[in-house]
């Protein structure tokens, strides 16, 4: 193992301990105090498409948010992993509780079928999970690559706004990166919401 995965390997460690020792109230709180800036920023007003993520493994939920976009009738999307494909998803709707179910790794997915899957390209706004982030936007993930592979090839006037949620204490100083990492356009924490400038 060469010292860049090592390094990557232990801000992953480190910091998914941490998230698993967080109490309930607490990330509920954090949960609800992220709804606080977006809807501060206007963000969900400002966009129709709108993709989230479904908490797995002490990830902060982005439930209220998405809950808040439901109210304001945007079009909500979840991942599902495609298989057969290596790092692809599709962005299924999401239209509440009953739209999901637990997968074959006990994950929830979208029950909606794959030909309901918006086109990557028509996304406007995506919020990501994330294990790390720095303040030059980068952002570590579990290790699998898809959001890297999904949103990489398209091109820069293409790709949604990226924004990743995450606890204050998933900032790093420094994110190892490859050349073939996506940055996000910004990151929003119980503490604040950063916006990243190229």
């Amino acid at each position: 193992m060469n010292e860049f995965v090592a390094q990557k390997n232990y801000i992953r460690t480190r910091i998914k301990h941490e998230r698993q020792n967080l109490t309930s109230p607490f990330m509920q709180r954090a949960a609800i105090a992220l709804l606080g800036h977006v809807s501060k920023s206007q963000l969900i007003e400002n966009h129709e498409n709108i993709a989230f993520y479904l908490p797995v493994g002490g990830e902060i939920s982005c439930m209220p948010i998405i809950e808040y976009a439901l109210s304001l009738s945007k079009k909500c999307y979840v991942p599902k992993i495609r298989t057969g494909r290596k790092r692809s998803m599709w962005f299924l709707p999401y239209e509440g509780r009953d739209s999901v179910e637990k997968g074959k790794y006990g994950i929830l997915e979208p029950t909606a079928s794959p030909s309901q899957a918006l086109p990557i390209s028509e996304l406007s706004l995506v919020f990501m999970p994330l294990v790390a982030f720095d303040n030059s936007g980068n952002r570590l993930g579990m290790g699998g690559g898809y959001y890297d592979t999904v949103f990489g090839h398209l091109s820069a006037n293409k790709r949604p706004q990226l924004i990743g949620l995450a606890y204050n204490l998933q900032k790093v100083p420094q994110v190892p990166t490859e050349k073939w990492d996506i940055k996000m356009d910004g990151v929003i924490t119980p503490n604040h919401y950063l916006r990243f400038v190229e």
